[in-house]
């Protein structure tokens, strides 16, 4: 714990070192109580924020054969630099919680319209039910909309989501994506690297509570590449990707694999890792100046996948 303390950026340490029983040990014994502190954590967080003045929808899209239909929240700025493209969004919360009426959705809307996935969450479905409500939503978009370009992109447990979707909708021979931006990818359900065994703060995502995700939200006989894109035996084919990680996150060797892997088989990737920062850094202190630099290069890497 030390060595994460003395690496960590000054900026954090207010969030690493908040006092009380922290929200991520809720979520071992209680999920609904879990879920509803963190609803009540980003509304604290969110009261200063303008309101949002674009147009927000929320509806359904039908989904896979045999598939329930997938809810949606579409953000729509009034001004948009690329209007004939779509971002889908998938939220972070450890595939067991979270929303998608999300900040992050939203403020990238104005750059693309926004469709913020409602996906099916653990416990109460294993995958690959949320990686089948990815694909309905890139098959219906491409159907009904035929944008220039599908750009798939999440943080967290959503990042990972988004890099499975890929993986299901090349399997699938599904509509062409053009972009992957994953913000600190939960890839592998194992994390069985030097970070997966880092000692980190219970105030921040760990190595116990991330496998008791996994144990719920992976297929019972074990993860397909349809839950851990880690999994994954072929990466060719596969959308460029931009992979953001900070340090201090128990996801940061798994990312870097999955990168390196992804230019081995011959997709282009940009990677970007952040000294001193823990995992959702960026979220939850975005005035820090590491944060406000991740942040940016965020917005260039949509920016330029869009153009």
């Amino acid at each position: 714990m030390s060595e994460f303390l003395d690496r960590l950026d000054p900026a954090f340490r207010e969030m690493i070192e908040m006092e009380g029983p922290s929200l991520f040990d809720l979520l071992k014994v209680d999920v609904a109580a879990a879920r509803a502190a963190f609803d009540s954590m980003v509304a604290m967080m969110t009261a200063d924020v303008p309101a949002f003045d674009g147009q927000k929808d929320l509806y359904h899209m039908p989904g896979l054969d045999g598939e329930p239909e997938v809810p949606v929240v579409e953000y729509q700025a009034r001004e948009t630099l690329h209007p004939d493209c779509c971002i889908i969004w998938f939220h972070g919360g450890g595939f067991m919680i979270g929303s998608a009426d999300d900040m992050t959705a939203q403020s990238f809307s104005s750059l693309a319209p926004v469709v913020s996935v409602d996906y099916r969450m653990a416990p109460e479905h294993r995958s690959p039910a949320a990686a089948k409500d990815a694909c309905a939503v890139i098959e219906r978009v491409a159907k009904n909309r035929n944008p220039r370009k599908i750009i798939l992109a999440g943080n967290s447990a959503g990042a990972g989501l988004a890099a499975c979707a890929a993986l299901m909708n090349r399997d699938r021979g599904g509509p062409e994506i053009a972009f992957q931006l994953l913000i600190y990818p939960m890839l592998d359900d194992q994390h069985d690297t030097p970070s997966g065994h880092m000692d980190i703060p219970s105030t921040t995502w760990t190595r116990e509570i991330s496998l008791h995700a996994w144990s719920h939200y992976a297929e019972a006989e074990g993860a397909s590449a349809y839950a851990a894109a880690a999994r994954a035996s072929d990466l060719t084919g596969l959308p460029p990707a931009y992979i953001m990680c900070g340090d201090l996150d128990l996801f940061l060797d798994e990312d870097i694999l999955f990168a390196n892997r992804l230019r081995s088989s011959g997709v282009p990737v940009e990677l970007a890792i952040y000294p001193g920062a823990p995992h959702g850094f960026n979220g939850f202190a975005p005035q820090a100046a590491v944060s406000q630099r991740a942040n940016a290069s965020i917005r260039l890497a949509l920016e330029h996948s869009l153009s």
